[in-house]
């Protein structure tokens, strides 16, 4: 059964695109009468597969067997495996199902959930599945378990569900150290009052997993205080290529050494850090104006292998120096005002300035530059449409990034002062969470469309090569994107019980009109 009613189930209608100049070569499937979702628009973008049943796709990652590529894919359904060798033509492997993943209690019929950024071990072949509070139709008020589930993929084409590891938290899970750790973050279930979501407890959950069948969460908490002083959300962790830990959240961003001997701003000493006791080395919120909420979603350091994946190094803003992050916040639906993509400096704030702010004297990073969709080529107007940014990939100084219906935008990031769009993809009832680069292709996780594998044309490296964006439309195109004789429904979008619509979940099919997960 559709998750999402009127969403294509496969390609886009090649009639549609034709005038957008893209390579998509694409028939019709499904009656026109059916197309209920958002009218298609791209430039510069080749679709090349639609991978079949992975509507509720939610995260990705690869790993790599001798000669043989495997995606993994996380979603509402639980795990799959492709195989990727030929990249245009992904071809199933296995089906870890929901009904596999199910704890005593669940209702297995309902949705797993959210794994928002599935984690693997490559050195291992593991697999780790962050599960939520509300996974399996579970309600306030009633038993609620999280954590991690631990999968070994030795062999990819069968699976295996070795042990689940409970714990405050389920939101997302992160290697530190070559996963000999994990990183747990979100909402850690303290009761609270404050109707901002953004403002709820969390605080990053350490695991020990050098013994995969026997984890063994520390009671030992990381990224404490962090919103000026007060503890609030953590959401998602990055490891960089100099092997620090970027933990997003409410109050940004904030850096961690978790192995060598580092000095610590905070005493001044010189000591080890580990990943139960890390080392605070840079990082912070970003400034009101250009993070109004404050909640940095996820991020990114361009340094040492990938600094040429990010923007180019100058004598302002030399190596290492720049952090990208995310505003996850849906105040509008253009993204004008928030959801908005940040290049922020991380100068000034490798003296523990972040980790000493209160509310009374707060501390704000230096923003670089600021992009959204807003006002730019592909975007549809609202006040209806569902835009914040999410999750983004960097290669070569292109940036791939999500905005939920409001498509996956590339953007030049060379200049981190002015970036600017090259290309865009937003097809039919897109909710695009997440998109991977990955051997010349970008995967992107669509909630409503499922997994689709896209590629740019030359347009877009030459529009980064001019540092050209494509063409700015102005003014208002309601009669294009919104005909009277096809007129656009809302995509049923529900807001997460703990989360809000910060993690918004589809409508199903458990309850008639009732979210389920």
């Amino acid at each position: 059964m559709r998750v999402v009613a009127g969403v294509l189930s496969a390609v886009l209608v090649g009639g549609v695109l034709a005038g957008q100049g893209t390579g998509v070569a694409a028939e019709a499937s499904a009656p026109e009468a059916e197309r209920t979702g958002l009218p298609a628009a791209a430039k510069n973008v080749e679709l090349r597969a639609a991978v079949p049943e992975t509507e509720g796709a939610v995260s990705i990652n690869f790993m790599q067997y001798r000669r043989r590529d495997v995606m993994f894919l996380s979603g509402t359904f639980g795990l799959k495996t492709y195989d990727v060798t030929d990249v245009d033509r992904p071809r199933l492997l296995d089906h870890l199902t929901k009904q596999e993943l199910a704890l005593p209690g669940d209702d297995p019929e309902q949705r797993f959930w959210e794994n928002e950024d599935v984690t693997v071990d490559p050195n291992r072949k593991l697999v780790f599945l962050a599960r939520e509070r509300s996974a399996f139709g579970r309600q306030a008020g009633a038993d609620r378990p999280t954590g991690v589930y631990f999968v070994s993929a030795a062999d990819p084409a069968r699976l295996e569900l070795l042990s689940f590891a409970p714990m405050g938290t389920g939101h997302i899970t992160s290697c530190v150290n070559d996963c000999s750790y994990l990183w747990t973050t979100g909402y850690d279930g303290t009761p609270s009052t404050d109707p901002d979501t953004y403002r709820r407890s969390g605080k990053v959950f350490v695991t020990d997993i050098r013994d995969p069948r026997d984890p063994k969460t520390l009671s030992t908490y990381v990224d404490l205080n962090r919103n000026q002083g007060e503890t609030h959300m953590t959401h998602d962790v990055q490891v960089d290529a100099a092997g620090v830990a970027w933990v997003a959240g409410t109050g940004g961003t904030r850096g961690y050494h978790t192995r060598g001997w580092h000095r610590d701003p905070l005493s001044g000493r010189v000591r080890e850090a580990t990943p139960v006791d890390p080392v605070p080395y840079a990082g912070g919120a970003a400034p009101k104006p250009d993070m109004p909420t404050s909640f940095s979603h996820n991020s990114f350091r361009p340094v040492g292998r990938t600094l040429k994946d990010g923007p180019k190094p100058s004598r302002e803003h030399p190596a290492g120096s720049l952090l990208l992050h995310t505003e996850e916040a849906f105040g509008s639906a253009t993204c004008e005002d928030q959801g908005r993509f940040v290049i922020s400096s991380l100068a000034g704030s490798t003296g523990g300035e972040s980790w000493r702010a209160t509310p009374e004297r707060p501390f704000h990073l230096k923003t670089v530059g600021v992009w959204s969709p807003d006002d730019q080529e592909g975007t549809l107007p609202g006040p209806d449409v569902f835009c914040s940014a999410h999750y983004f990939d960097v290669h070569e100084r292109i940036v791939a990034y999500s905005w939920y219906e409001q498509g996956t935008r590339f953007l030049d990031i060379s200049d981190p002062a002015n970036p600017i769009q090259v290309a865009y993809w937003r097809p039919e009832g897109a909710v695009s969470f997440a998109p991977y680069w990955h051997r010349g292709r970008v995967f992107v996780a669509d909630l409503a469309r499922g997994v689709e594998v896209v590629k740019l044309t030359s347009g877009a490296y030459e529009a980064q090569a001019s540092h050209t964006k494509v063409t700015l439309r102005t003014g208002a195109v309601d009669a294009v994107v919104r005909p009277a004789e096809s007129p656009r429904r809302r995509l049923p979008l529900a807001p997460d019980p703990d989360y809000g619509y910060a993690c918004p979940m589809l409508v199903g099919r458990c309850t008639p009109g009732e979210p389920c997960c």
